[in-house]
């Protein structure tokens, strides 16, 4: 019993002697290398690279083997210089043939040394012959890192080959310390990005750093162990993994003696050196050998995608990968090689302008503006394709902005552009290029652009047709600066103007609106001071539920249902809005079912079934293992016709949604022809023009619109001559979506290269047949989408490297058929489908031996299929649906 309680007090005085001694003994060995000795190492790099399926058990590796004899030159109590030798390095990689491997001797780096110099222990420079090439010398400073050690337990901020990192020590024992490591600044070295989450990709990298020492405290072993794994937002189980050892292994002492610099400081040491050596920063440089592209020209490529490369394939996943595959060429191709190719391939100039649209370098534009006159009306069709597949471009340079805005300018009769829907097309590529570019506020392009469009719109615009170009424009620019502007064209503009004013509004962020401009959003939806166009109230409404409306102000909105305003429409929008919401958002559904509760004259069915032909909804498109896709439809009908319908596509990534497809149709005056004017007031019937026309949305960039028919003489036109009852191209583009591109540095220095590039070839056309003598109209709306994805990721240095390129393809189609017919009443029935969808997946590993020219490539492919659908709209519409379809 006694020696119980003398054992459990000397536990505590023994953890504390622990606690005391290790940090001491640490402190002592201030170096891992002692001074004046000499230690040989082996140096070990094992990198592999992996596609996230997983699907073959091959592996595509190469192992780096070097000797290194490392001579402790010089040193003083705190500081060291150590000199490297690299005596031998050798490559391994897995043969062809399984279960051996093939090797390769490395017999042209330098045997002239290296050096390291070390301040208070820690490594702090690298000195190198001038001579080293990049890769030489991010390994040098790989080496160097792994003398990088805290003797301490807890989190600590640190600079190594990878960068500025995030670290934290676990000190196992006297001899076992771990470090791991994360957020490190050359982890994610971003070239090209999108900023649309769904569009870019995910990527999640850890490094674990194991360290063995002696009891003297020398180093005995020290393992670097990490992975970067890289996919796509949309679709995080495609893409690459690259994993890497790399580590450094005592294998002997020497009992050579080392000779010493004799110098009294580390600096004066290291001067010493310079007369053929550099000093060089612990963190790596980018090695740009890793992600050169040698030995081809995009004509040469162009050449081997001359099948794909055809405007009879807009629309297919043929083309959209063959464009995917030519762009990284083309971003370094110059001005006289795309005007040889635009003469040249006359059969595929289509493809060609959408090309060149997506490089978005002053080569490429300089060449289109050669071969393309804007003045005139000869080449709008081929300007106003290149300016649209423009618009959707993530880093145009800022030469193609002040090149088309200097022509928007111009006052030179020669230069100035005569056609006024290009004329349209490059103001709106104007404002949306310079949102996509990111200029900082105060930056003197954007003020320019900015003033010349609010300029236009309150002084020089005095018709409704101009002030709306400009306000659209203001939509695609989005500067902040600009709300109050568009807030005022909303309220006090004409029913047009307003319209369009709110649709600017609702493409901004939420965040940008305050109180009182909330305030503003509820009058125009409540009518409070006078007067809206419906299409106006419904858009206010949209944005007001998006700014999370409080339990009161969600009240209010369900007594309007119950109020004498005679606009069925409007409140069957708001009861389908509601649902919608309330389907995606639990919190908002708890609130919406509380406030119900308290207001019984509003829970009824006297009230929530409006007899309103309107329709909001959200459908699921596709999901894992295809893309994350959701439909959205608005179809908001007044007096019985169609006057503002959209269908949306959206992307999802995480919580994250992305609208990368819109169709908007509009409509006026088309009542004395289909409509059902019963219960409508006098005072609002609709005797404006007949007119209607399209327009789209594609990735966030609002174009030109599209007009169908404006006047009743148009109208009658196109029925009596059957204009539009073959399918008719409304939209046909290949437009760049995916854009990426970064590096990152290993912990031994190897860089890694990682490109996406995605595509989207559309095709969207439509038919309309409409008769009078039998009183009823059909329309198909039809989008053939060709979508490609290509990616490669490489990693490895000047001798050896791994790589993984894939390739995701598919061509998911989308219809909405609509028939109406208007013998007695208005009926509509309402059509969503979506034919089978082929998902085709490709992954091709390889390895490279340079010493050895050795090669070995392993390939695997996947297919998922997704049955069609026909996707359910809501009960209205099938009552509709089986009345016109009865007999």
């Amino acid at each position: 019993m006694c020696s119980k309680q003398m054992w459990s007090r000397r536990i505590p005085a023994l953890l504390l002697l622990f606690c005391v001694l290790v940090p001491t003994t640490f402190s002592k060995t201030a170096f891992l290398i002692p001074p004046k000795s000499q230690h040989f190492f082996e140096l070990t790099n094992v990198v592999s690279m992996h596609d996230l399926s997983r699907t073959s058990a091959e592996e595509a590796s190469y192992i780096l083997r070097s000797q290194l004899k490392v001579n402790s030159v010089w040193n003083t109590e705190r500081d060291q210089l150590l000199e490297v030798f690299i005596t031998y390095s050798k490559l391994s990689a897995p043969a062809k043939a399984r279960k051996s491997s093939k090797n390769a001797d490395i017999t042209k780096i330098p045997d002239r040394p290296f050096y390291v110099s070390l301040v208070a222990g820690k490594p702090h420079k690298v000195i190198a012959h001038t001579s080293r090439d990049q890769s030489l010398l991010n390994l040098e400073r790989g080496f160097a890192s792994l003398l990088l050690l805290q003797y301490q337990n807890g989190p600590v901020t640190e600079v190594d080959v990878s960068g500025k990192c995030n670290a934290f020590y676990a000190v196992k024992s006297s001899t076992n310390i771990e470090k791991i490591k994360t957020d490190c600044s050359h982890w994610d070295l971003k070239v090209n990005y999108r900023a649309e989450k769904a569009l870019g990709i995910t990527q999640v990298s850890q490094e674990i750093v194991e360290y063995e020492l002696s009891a003297e405290g020398a180093l005995m072993q020290a393992i670097s162990s990490e992975k970067h794994r890289i996919g796509l937002a949309a679709k995080p189980d495609v893409g690459s993994e690259v994993s890497a050892k790399f580590s450094l292994t005592h294998l002997v002492e020497s009992a050579d003696e080392v000779k010493q610099l004799e110098f009294d400081k580390l600096d004066d040491a290291v001067e010493s050196l310079l007369e053929w050596y550099r000093v060089f920063d612990i963190e790596a440089d980018v090695d740009g050998a890793i992600s050169e592209i040698k030995d081809t020209t995009l004509k040469n490529e162009i050449e081997n995608f001359s099948a794909d490369f055809t405007s009879e394939n807009v629309g297919k996943q043929s083309l959209a990968r063959a464009i995917a595959e030519l762009l990284p060429v083309a971003r370094i191709t110059k001005q006289p090689e795309f005007v040889e190719i635009l003469k040249s391939h006359k059969e595929s100039v289509h493809p060609a302008i959408d090309l060149l649209a997506a490089v978005q370098t002053i080569d490429a534009h300089n060449a289109i503006t050669e071969i393309f006159n804007f003045n005139g009306d000869d080449d709008v069709e081929f300007l106003e394709q290149y300016l649209q597949s423009l618009a959707v471009g993530t880093h145009p340079e800022r030469a193609i902005i002040e090149d088309l805005f200097k022509r928007l300018q111009t006052t030179n009769e020669n230069e100035k552009i005569t056609n006024e829907k290009l004329q349209d097309t490059v103001i709106q590529t104007v404002a949306a290029l310079t949102r996509q570019s990111g200029f900082d506020p105060n930056d003197p392009l954007l003020q320019q652009i900015r003033n010349y469009l609010l300029d236009n719109l309150s002084e020089k615009c005095t018709e409704i047709d101009c002030k709306i170009i400009y306000i659209r424009a203001l939509q695609n620019l989005q500067d902040v600066s600009t709300i109050q502007t568009l807030f005022d064209r909303a309220f006090n503009g004409a029913a047009a103007e307003s319209v369009v004013a709110l649709q600017a509004l609702k493409s901004f962020s939420i965040v940008n609106f305050n109180e009182m401009q909330r305030r503003s959003l509820a009058e125009i939806f409540y009518q409070n001071k006078r007067k809206f166009d419906s299409s106006a109230r419904v858009i206010a409404l949209d944005i007001l539920l998006a700014l999370k409306p409080t339990k009161e102000q969600l009240s209010e909105l369900l007594r309007y249902l119950n109020s004498n305003d005679q606009h069925f429409e409007v409140k069957t929008f708001v009861i389908q809005k509601l649902r919608m919401v309330a389907e995606k958002c639990p919190r908002f559904r708890a609130l919406l079912k509380s406030c119900l509760a308290e207001l019984p004259e509003v829970n009824n069915y006297h009230v929530i079934g409006q007899k309103g032909l309107t329709t909001v909804l959200s459908r699921e498109l596709s999901q894992t293992p295809a893309f994350n896709e959701t439909l959205l439809s608005t179809q908001e009908i007044y007096q019985g016709v169609l006057k503002r319908g959209t269908v949306e596509l959206l992307l999802g990534a995480d919580k994250d949604e992305f609208s990368s497809f819109k169709i908007g149709i509009y409509t006026s005056g088309l009542s004395s022809f289909v409509g059902d004017e019963e219960d409508v007031p006098e005072d609002e019937a609709d005797d404006s023009p007949a007119t209607a026309g399209m327009e789209l949305t594609v990735q966030g960039i609002l174009l030109r619109p599209l007009v169908f028919f404006s006047g009743q003489g148009e109208l009658m036109g196109h029925v009596w001559s059957g204009t539009a009852s073959d399918p008719t191209p409304a939209y046909q583009a290949t437009i760049l979506a995916e854009d990426h591109e970064h590096y990152v540095i290993l912990a031994s220095g190897a860089t890694v290269y990682m490109r996406v590039v995605g595509t989207r070839s559309i095709d969207l056309n439509g038919k309309v047949e409409f008769s009078l003598w039998n009183r009823n109209a059909n329309t198909l709306i039809k989008q053939n989408t060709g979508a490609a994805v290509v990616g490669r990721m490489v990693a490895g240095f000047t001798y050896a490297k791994v790589e993984n390129k894939f390739t995701l393809t598919s061509e998911p189609q989308i219809s909405l058929q609509a028939d109406i017919d208007f013998y007695s009443g208005v009926k509509l029935c309402m059509k969503l489908e979506r034919p089978d969808l082929i998902l085709n997946l490709s992954n091709t590993k390889s390895v490279y031996l340079t010493p050895s020219s050795y090669y070995k490539h392993i390939r695997t492919k996947s297919t998922h299929k997704l049955a069609g659908r026909t996707l359910a709209l809501n009960q209205k519409n099938n009552e509709m649906c089986n009345l016109i379809f009865s007999d």
